[in-house]
């Protein structure tokens, strides 16, 4: 993948957009509608879409669909930048997880957006066990997960390969 071109940064309130990565950005703001007027009349520095949401994992999937539908190469939510960043460049699936409850950061690369697209997703994956949800799937198919510190910094990366 060399190069990352499209980069989808979900948040779900405004105050939480910080510095952009470099390429084109696409800040996706995934909340009820009560940020939505403040989050589309600032100037961000990068396109800026809304998206409905009415739980973490709602968030999550708001954004990630968006960035599929939009072909982009990478997806940051909740605060996932610098090196969980770093982590989503290549063609091989990654999902990277930030370990700091209640639900950290979460990264993915396009081939890991694709995955995502195939697995059935249960009403509570929707709400607050997103996380779970993502790393209990991307484990049983043998893809490849990070987690990440509080402060973002590589801990032991979590590679299993299950087997029948």
């Amino acid at each position: 993948m060399g190069v990352v071109g499209i980069t989808v940064i979900g948040v779900t309130h405004p105050g939480q957009v910080g510095a952009l990565p470099g390429g084109t950005n696409v800040l996706v703001l995934a909340d009820d509608g009560t940020f939505a007027d403040e989050f589309l009349e600032a100037d961000h520095g990068a396109h800026q879409l809304v998206v409905r949401s009415f739980g973490r994992g709602s968030a999550f999937f708001g954004v990630a669909d968006k960035a599929r539908e939009l072909g982009a190469d990478r997806v940051l939510f909740g605060g996932a930048h610098d090196i969980a960043a770093s982590f989503t460049t290549g063609e091989d699936p990654v999902l990277v997880l930030g370990v700091r409850p209640p639900g950290g950061p979460i990264a993915c690369n396009a081939a890991f957006l694709e995955w995502l697209d195939r697995w059935p997703r249960p009403a509570n994956a929707y709400h607050g066990d997103v996380d779970h949800w993502l790393a209990a799937n991307a484990l049983r198919e043998g893809l490849r997960v990070e987690l990440v510190s509080w402060r973002m910094e590589p801990t032991v990366p979590l590679r299993r390969k299950l087997t029948a």
